[in-house]
């Protein structure tokens, strides 16, 4: 009776401290592709940009600790005090510690078109663009490649569905981000969008 009852104490400190383990993994893991990023380690991993849905309605399930690449950029909003490593794919592994570039959408590195980034909003893990809803028109993003840095302005902050891909088109001659998030950040019925050029 009493082994039973120390058990069951032991797993009941188990469960409640593993949300915040889980956080502390994410943190480590986000630091290490910084740190990555930092000494110019550049490698590649490429995933579907149709899965991105499928992405964000599986963020609360359990997931494999890996990833699945090298930063390819640095993502900072000065307004939310976020920095946050670019890997390329937005696969779960990657949202699970850092932003991912949509496959598809044109290249870090391009002059011109639009470069979608995605990442997680939640309360457990991945709390990369929870506050990302508090960025406005003539809000600056500023994003580090390989080659450049580069400063955006925000033009525009809508909430869409899921089948939208609308954001997504470029224009000519015009060089743009696309940051994405589901929305709201419990249930990811919608997606919340912000761009800037």
């Amino acid at each position: 009776m009493k082994a039973a009852a120390i058990m069951l104490i032991a797993a009941g400190i188990v469960v409640m401290f593993y949300p915040f383990l889980n956080h502390l993994y994410a943190a480590q893991k986000e630091k290490e592709l910084m740190q990555e990023w930092e000494t110019g380690q550049m490698d590649a991993a490429r995933e579907s940009f149709i899965k991105l849905d499928e992405v964000y309605r599986e963020k609360e399930q359990e997931e494999k600790d890996t990833q699945s690449g090298s930063p390819i950029g640095m993502l900072t909003i000065d307004k939310i005090d976020l920095t946050l490593p670019i890997l390329d794919g937005a696969d779960q592994a990657n949202l699970r510690v850092a932003a991912g570039k949509l496959e598809g959408t044109d290249h870090l590195e391009a002059k011109t078109g639009n470069t979608a980034i995605a990442a997680h909003r939640s309360y457990t893990y991945g709390k990369q663009f929870n506050r990302l809803d508090e960025v406005e028109v003539g809000d600056e993003i500023i994003v580090h490649s390989t080659n450049n840095k580069k400063t955006y302005t925000v033009f525009n902050k809508i909430v869409v569905e899921p089948t939208d891909v609308s954001v997504l088109e470029s224009k000519a001659g015009e060089k743009m981000i696309t940051l994405i998030t589901c929305e709201p950040i419990r249930k990811a019925t919608h997606r919340l969008i912000v761009q800037a050029r």
